[in-house]
């Protein structure tokens, strides 16, 4: 008889572990979603611009299954290694793109963070491409375009449209400066020094 209650005790003590278990992982998935990415001082420099990822946001009336569903996909997006050949872009005619939408998206397929000078970011330039590419063929397209096509900008300090090709700085092998010609020569000049 007395095997009865250590048997209940030993359960008891069982099921509190495992809910301990479960409200530790919970906590520590919770965490890793609020938590802030790491970040550069490129970030917090006003003359530059930070390509971003798309965020899934979290409608208020969401249900318990559709808060695990969009929670799992944020820890997904967060954690995945990105796979260029698995994006597909269609044929599309010429048309005056956005600098800064198009990096976020080659950021998106890359990994790659884009740091755009700031005025350079609003701006835009002739992009489409003549038939279906891959996400490789569509960065390779479209940095191509910002390094060859002319852009063009506002440039608001000095009160002049620019129209000039872009520099691409490799400033780590994750991160990408994209400058007018004369800010990179000044950029890489201090770099050096």
């Amino acid at each position: 008889m007395s095997l009865i209650p250590d048997r209940m005790k030993f359960l008891r003590f069982e099921r509190w572990l495992i809910n301990g278990a479960i409200l530790v992982l919970v906590i520590v998935v919770v965490f890793l979603l609020t938590a802030p990415s790491l970040d550069s001082s490129f970030s917090s420099d006003p003359r530059f611009v930070v390509t971003t990822r798309p965020q899934m946001g979290l409608p208020a009336s969401a249900s318990l299954k559709d808060r695990i569903f969009i929670w799992r996909l944020q820890l997904y997006q967060r954690f995945r290694k990105p796979n260029p050949l698995a994006w597909s872009f269609g044929a599309s005619p010429t048309n005056q793109c956005s600098v800064h939408g198009l990096l976020n998206q080659c950021a998106e397929i890359t990994g790659v963070r884009y740091v755009i000078a700031r005025e350079v970011a609003s701006g835009s330039v002739l992009f489409g491409c003549t038939n279906t590419l891959n996400g490789v063929q569509w960065v390779a397209a479209f940095t191509e375009a910002l390094q060859t096509g002319k852009p063009g900008w506002w440039d608001t300090k000095n009160q002049i449209f620019h129209n000039e090709n872009l520099v691409f700085v490799t400033n780590s092998p994750k991160t990408i400066l994209v400058l007018p010609a004369a800010m990179a020569a000044d950029f890489q000049r201090k770099k050096s020094n």
